[in-house]
């Protein structure tokens, strides 16, 4: 279950915070989850593997920071996170006396692996280096290319299907420094937050694993900067 746990948390950061690049991109990663100043969204997610695990956390994502806390399963309920989009994360569960961190090493790992692409910042390691147009689901969309700034970075390429109508990010692809694509994900938006439509439904993909996310019971609003201090984790 730790490692559904930490596939989760890193998936949601598919929601990773981006510069102001291009203003459709901006508000796509809003329809996403992104929140500007002292907004921060709160929902619950559910997950299903195609490998049959599933798992449910609520989860609130604020300024770069997200914190989660295991519902179910059962035998991991109350188990919670706290992680950044820069990289760090830090884990508890009842019985540890304070937290502990989870190195990157250990997020890659196993099934975990699949969720690097979450904790890739579209501005922290990458940059906007062209568009071109194109569709996506009948839409015409503009397809971003965004490159990494250094090599250390997971991905060489990200390529973002964002829809001219609504400016929607309907779908990513993620390529290794080869060129090769190594996996994708698609963005439905099902939900609706001041009117316009939100992030509902996340599907992403690789050679033989479809981890499918859910997101229900959104909320919108201004959360304690404690609840995201590692220091607060097991209180």
């Amino acid at each position: 279950m730790k490692t559904t746990s930490l596939l989760t948390l890193t998936f949601l950061f598919l929601s990773a915070k981006v510069s102001a690049q291009d203003a459709a991109l901006l508000a796509a990663e809003r329809a996403r989850g992104i929140m500007t100043g002292s907004n921060g969204v709160q929902w619950t997610v559910t997950v299903k593997s195609s490998d049959g695990r599933s798992a449910a956390f609520r989860a609130i994502s604020q300024s770069g920071k997200i914190w989660a806390e295991v519902r179910s399963p059962d035998e991991a309920r109350g188990r919670k996170y706290i992680a950044e989009s820069k990289g760090a994360m830090w884990f508890w569960k009842p019985g540890l006396s304070r937290p502990v961190s989870v190195s990157k090493r250990q997020r890659l790992s196993g099934d975990a692996a699949i969720g690097d692409i979450a904790s890739t910042s579209y501005v922290d390691g990458y940059k906007l280096e062209s568009t071109s147009q194109g569709e996506i689901d009948g839409e015409p969309a503009t397809i971003y290319i965004l490159k990494a700034n250094s090599f250390t970075d997971t991905y060489r390429e990200i390529r973002y299907w964002v829809t001219k109508k609504g400016n929607l990010g309907k779908k990513a692809e993620f390529y290794a420094k080869s060129g090769t694509l190594i996996r994708s994900s698609t963005m439905e938006y099902g939900n609706q937050v001041n009117g316009k439509p939100f992030l509902s439904k996340m599907t992403v993909k690789d050679a033989d694993k479809t981890v499918e996310l859910t997101f229900t019971e959104v909320k919108i609003g201004s959360y304690p900067a404690a609840l995201f201090d590692k220091k607060n984790l097991g209180k």
